[in-house]
């Protein structure tokens, strides 16, 4: 290649990276000519891992992330440590939907003891992809319904569906699904039961579109159910009365016929609505014939708060969280612990939100930069000497070079037999790799 050639395929290099910079939450997709110069370059020097992390980059911004994960794999066979290329393959595997993988990936960058910052950025990716899979889980268990209700579902998992509001305090709608939330972590102290979270049976009704005026038609209930595979439903609706007073009402219904096996009612003053509830959920169980140990009955009893504005607030970070908007439910979140410091479920969700919201509004670019940090190497990081890019260039004997779309290797690592996911060590610290007896054949380049 002449100098002058070199030089034009340096400056579409450049434009591609600079394409792929910061600039939201969303890299921007290079142009197929910067594409094309870079491809051209890997032809030239297939196991280059500088020149492949840049691919990669290039290869994910345009959402090719089968090639943006073949060559990532290039790197991480040469540079198992490259923190930037694993950030890049979790968000790879985001784009693959292959969820297990990328959520592997990003534990793994947490048992690194990150700082705060990254931490937090990692942890807000683990959030948002919690969010991501319920939703694709939602929209394959749609796109296999008439499988799956020819399947019959588990009698003692229990699916608690947001409680219907009907009367006419705005204020109080965010209710729905506090209740919800609360009525699942009642039950979920019983043993004998299986609880699905509260946020898969929401993915699955934003999923169908379904709108309040149908949550307690029997008939919706069991078809949810098969959907999420739990054998029984609770669906409820309450209301204000006159003399600041509700009313409480819940069915269980079962998902293999849509007959209600239990029901439970209660009216009190708006101020002991926790003691309403857990008079419900007591009734439910009692008519199911679900014994309870004094242990679980007395779990049953005990309240995540005594404060009823500090539980408004949470169910409105619930409502805020459920439409994606990580910011208002934080703010929620952070003003019911304030309210009251013990409860400790809005302190949670206060963290988790705030993280979603950290990494959500930051590109994937700026994210795997944090990762990286100062010592890693590459375009944004210092210069590397020539006999670490020898030693980094170095292909381990039982591995092949990857090349194209390509990817083989015999070594033996954790993790859904992915070479890629192996290569990037993401099997996480409870499944170590098994240890190996071997030979290493380490190749240095001459500078």
């Amino acid at each position: 290649m002449t100098s002058r050639s070199r030089a034009l395929v340096v400056a579409v290099a450049c434009a591609v990276l600079a394409a792929c910079a910061p600039g939201g939450a969303r890299t921007t997709s290079p142009s197929p000519e910067g594409l094309a110069a870079l491809e051209a370059q890997r032809a030239q020097h297939p196991t280059d891992p500088d020149l492949n992390l840049r691919l990669a980059k290039a290869y994910y911004a345009a959402n090719r992330f089968a090639d943006a994960r073949a060559a990532l794999a290039t790197v991480l066979l040469q540079q198992p440590d490259n923190r930037i290329a694993q950030a890049y393959l979790g968000f790879t595997y985001e784009g693959l939907e292959q969820f297990d993988s990328a959520r592997a990936v990003y534990g793994t960058l947490l048992t690194g003891r990150p700082s705060g910052e990254v931490s937090r950025l990692l942890n807000g990716r683990l959030a948002l992809l919690a969010r991501k899979e319920l939703h694709a889980t939602a929209r394959t268990a749609l796109a296999h319904e008439a499988e799956l209700s020819r399947t019959p579902p588990d009698p003692s998992t229990v699916a608690v569906f947001p409680f219907r509001y009907t009367g006419q305090d705005s204020a109080l709608r965010p209710l729905e699904r506090g209740l919800a939330a609360l009525v699942v972590s009642d039950l979920s102290h019983v043993r004998s039961l299986r609880l699905v979270e509260r946020e898969r049976l929401q993915a699955l009704l934003d999923e169908m579109q379904m709108n309040a005026t149908g949550r307690v038609d029997p008939a919706t209930g069991a078809r949810s159910g098969h959907l999420v595979g739990a054998g029984q439903v609770v669906q409820g609706q309450f209301q204000e009365l006159p003399s600041a007073g509700v009313r409480l009402d819940a069915t269980m219904v079962r998902a293999t016929d849509a007959s209600v096996a239990a029901t439970g009612s209660g009216r009190d003053q708006l101020s002991l609505l926790f003691d309403l509830e857990k008079s419900v959920v007591f009734q439910l169980l009692g008519k199911m014939g679900v014994p309870l140990s004094p242990a679980e009955s007395l779990a049953i009893s005990e309240r995540p708060t005594r404060d009823l504005q500090a539980f408004l607030l949470y169910s409105r970070g619930l409502e805020a969280q459920d439409r994606g908007d990580f910011g208002a439910a934080s703010a929620d979140f952070r003003a019911a612990a304030q309210r009251d410091p013990s409860f400790q479920a809005a302190a949670q969700q206060a963290q988790s939100s705030d993280a979603a919201q950290s990494a959500g509004g930051t590109s994937e670019s700026d994210v795997a930069g944090a990762v990286g940090g100062a010592t890693q190497s590459g375009p944004s990081g210092p210069t590397t000497d020539a006999l670490t890019l020898a030693i980094n260039a170095a292909v381990p004997s039982g591995a092949s070079i990857v090349s194209g779309t390509q990817t083989t290797t015999e070594l033996n690592l954790p993790v859904r037999n992915d070479p890629v996911c192996e290569a990037a060590g993401c099997g996480g610290p409870t499944r170590p790799p098994p240890l190996a007896v071997g030979t290493i054949i380490i190749i240095i380049k001459r500078p």
